[in-house]
């Protein structure tokens, strides 16, 4: 499991509540941002023996934004993590919020291939599902999260987001296939109070924006300071990633030639005479991690030699005899299987299949 966060942190105190924050439970651990924070100084003294009582200005600020959040994906074993060729490597993304305020989160729309799915955060149950066809305008690209209760042991609220990518059905074994999730925070509602860099206001669906270094602190808006190393001013992405590696089979296909007899020399050094019994040797090896199934082997015999004349042509398949399908000229060697590559003994060895046949040369 890996786990990336990206923190945002800010001014703080307590407590007149903003019409917004009905909806939040706010502890003196996590105090909503927007709250305004009011305070008033009073002092008595006398004068001939008169109490005077004098209060101070009103000095009130509002709680700045603290911008936290987490990624973690549900591979817990090997990585990168073996997938078949042709298969879907699919990971789980849970984005956490612990910040103090709600925030959405913009996903891009996913290359060819990858599809991103996640449930509705209004009802829970709806699937919704991201493609490459999906309009870069469409709100489902948008996922809103509200605050959690740490006073009460609550996480923030979270989403699990599937990225799926199909493995092409002709991958290479050993090719590394990479399930990234890029997420770029956003701001969920229109808020007039918020600073958005170098000014204030900010509209629904822009990126959160860092105020920046040489902005003075200022009471009456909601500021944003970004973590070291990441410049102020700009957007929040965060990406993880999560690599597999393809697990496919890996064919080569060898052909030999050899004179088994000829009649003249018979068995001893024949030649390639007519008359000569000629056998031809097809190797099928497979250099991969998974077992290809159904594999036909065709093999197209030269014209020169006549598969119905009066010679019985002979056929195996791993020393066995086999039957091939005959049609005119081509013999086809059908539904193969040949096994992975194994090792033992730090000694690997390739999965193979060995056929053999003889014909007569006229």
């Amino acid at each position: 499991m890996k786990l990336k966060n990206l923190a945002f942190i800010a001014a703080t105190s307590a407590m007149t509540l903003p019409a917004f924050a009905a909806d939040y439970d706010i502890t003196e651990l996590d105090t909503l941002f927007g709250t305004n924070v009011s305070n008033t100084a009073s002092l008595k003294y006398k004068v001939n023996g008169t109490d005077i009582e004098k209060d101070s200005n009103t000095v009130d600020f509002k709680v700045d934004r603290k911008v936290i959040f987490s990624v973690t994906d549900n591979q817990t074993g090997t990585d990168p993590v073996p997938v078949q060729a042709g298969a879907v490597a699919t990971t789980i993304f849970t984005v956490q919020n612990d910040s103090n305020a709600p925030i959405s989160y913009a996903l891009p729309v996913p290359p060819e291939f990858t599809e991103y799915s996640y449930l509705s955060p209004a009802d829970g149950t709806t699937v919704i599902t991201i493609t490459n066809a999906t309009p870069v305008n469409s709100p489902d690209l948008i996922i809103p999260l509200e605050v959690g209760n740490p006073a009460a042991g609550q996480d923030g609220d979270t989403i699990e987001i599937t990225v799926a990518i199909t493995v092409p059905d002709n991958a290479t074994d050993g090719t590394t296939v990479t399930s990234s999730l890029v997420l770029t925070a956003v701001e969920p509602t229109t808020n007039p109070d918020i600073s958005n860099g170098t000014g204030t206001g900010v509209t629904a669906g822009d990126p959160i924006v860092a105020t920046l270094d040489t902005v003075t602190w200022d009471q009456a808006v909601i500021q944003t300071i970004t973590l070291p190393g990441l410049l102020d001013g700009t957007g929040v992405e965060l990406t993880s990633d999560q690599a597999f590696i393809v697990e496919a089979a890996a064919i080569t296909l060898a052909k030999s030639v050899r004179i088994v007899s000829d009649p003249i020399n018979n068995t001893t050094n024949p030649k390639a005479i007519p008359g000569a019994i000629v056998e031809y040797t097809l190797t099928i090896a497979n250099s991969g991690q998974v077992a290809a199934t159904g594999v036909d082997l065709a093999d197209e015999v030269p014209a020169v030699f006549d598969l119905t004349d009066a010679y019985t042509e002979t056929y195996t398949l791993d020393g066995t005899a086999t039957t091939p399908t005959i049609a005119g000229n081509t013999v086809t060697f059908e539904n193969l299987t040949i096994a992975a590559q194994t090792e033992s003994g730090g000694t690997t060895t390739d999965g193979s299949a060995v056929i053999k046949f003889t014909v007569k040369l006229p």
